[in-house]
């Protein structure tokens, strides 16, 4: 004679001979307690799943509304991030200082050997952008060595890290650029998987 199967009741985890395959619990209290938390953990993911929607319906529309130079900011916010991550155990490009004081907003800065302002085509260039102390991104000579400006201490180091005739290159003649929003986002996505991935560019 074949033997009855036992299985486990979810709601009292007693042992109970299953009368056929589709029999969850021992009793009909504890049957009718298992539907009653099924039933909430399926309205507690729809609920979940609806807010996920709403969430991604909300960025969206967000997205929708952001113009050009708000892209412009998030991809630069992305790279900078990236920059300090790569440079993490590197001191100041500018003034060699591990841990500069009297600093404010944060430790250090991703700071562009050729300007934002004067060179936009090198704003998203790795090897024109490295972590710089606040004091020397703001210009200040307080690091300096005598007679050298903080740009002049900058290069010097820079050629250090990278060589020459790669600074050569940087300070060379460039095409203009004009990032178009789509080139944005993926500039923003690219350095924001990088940071979480913990990875540096080949």
């Amino acid at each position: 004679m074949k033997s009855t199967k036992l299985g486990t009741c979810p709601i009292c985890k007693k042992k109970f001979p299953k009368m056929n395959s589709l029999q969850k619990c021992c009793s009909i209290p504890c049957a009718i307690e298992y539907v009653k938390i099924q039933t909430e953990k399926k309205k507690a993911k729809e609920h979940n799943e609806a807010q996920k929607l709403a969430r991604a319906e909300l960025k969206k529309r967000k997205e929708a509304l952001k113009s050009r130079s708000d892209w412009m900011k998030d991809a630069q916010t992305a790279f900078n991030a990236w920059i300090r991550w790569r440079d993490r155990s590197e001191p100041c490009i500018s003034c060699g200082c591990t841990n500069p004081p009297n600093l404010h907003g944060g430790q250090w800065d991703a700071g562009h050997y050729l300007s934002v302002g004067s060179h936009p085509e090198l704003r998203f260039n790795e090897a024109n952008c490295h972590k710089q102390c606040k004091s020397c991104n703001a210009g200040a000579g307080k690091y300096a060595r005598k007679n050298h400006t903080v740009a002049q201490e900058y290069r010097i180091h820079l050629i250090e890290r990278v060589g020459a005739d790669v600074v050569e290159a940087l300070e060379g003649p460039h095409e203009p650029a004009k990032y178009t929003i789509d080139e944005l986002k993926a500039i923003r996505d690219k350095y924001r998987k990088m940071l979480r991935c913990g990875q540096k560019s080949e």
